[in-house]
């Protein structure tokens, strides 16, 4: 399983989070079976650590 993950600064203070994953291999197979899915919960919830971070 690959992950990339592009950050660009925006106009206004904003950040824009681009992420693209790859769902080859066993570990990636294994967790797209799964219901509900990991994989976008788990990146929101890193987004929403994101927001808490940079909010401080």
């Amino acid at each position: 399983m690959l992950h990339a993950w592009l950050t660009d600064d925006l106009p206004g203070g904003r950040v824009r989070v681009l992420t693209q994953e790859t769902r080859i291999g066993a570990p990636a197979a294994a967790l797209a079976r799964q219901r509900p899915d990991p994989m976008p919960n788990g990146h929101l919830t890193w987004l929403d650590g994101l927001v808490r971070a940079a909010s401080k």
